[in-house]
């Protein structure tokens, strides 16, 4: 009865240290996203899309928009 405590103390051990290894040991944070193109180049790039036929015109218009708002902020 001792040694099947022991043995499950150990095996319990062992789970907690590889999960705490993989999982709950020092966690790098990704860097944030940063935004390198030009508003112009945004818009440039979503004028092409939609000459192309890859988006329709309403989407055209709608990220047209949201770019410009989230540039406004």
């Amino acid at each position: 009865m001792k040694l099947t405590k022991a043995l499950v103390a150990v095996l319990i051990a062992v789970v907690w240290l590889n999960l705490w290894g993989c999982c709950g040991g020092s966690k790098e944070v990704a860097a944030p996203q940063t935004t390198t193109t030009t508003l112009g180049q945004e818009l440039q790039d979503l004028e092409e899309a939609y000459k192309k036929g890859t988006i329709t015109k309403d989407e055209y218009e709608a990220a047209k928009k949201k770019i410009l708002e989230q540039r406004a902020k």
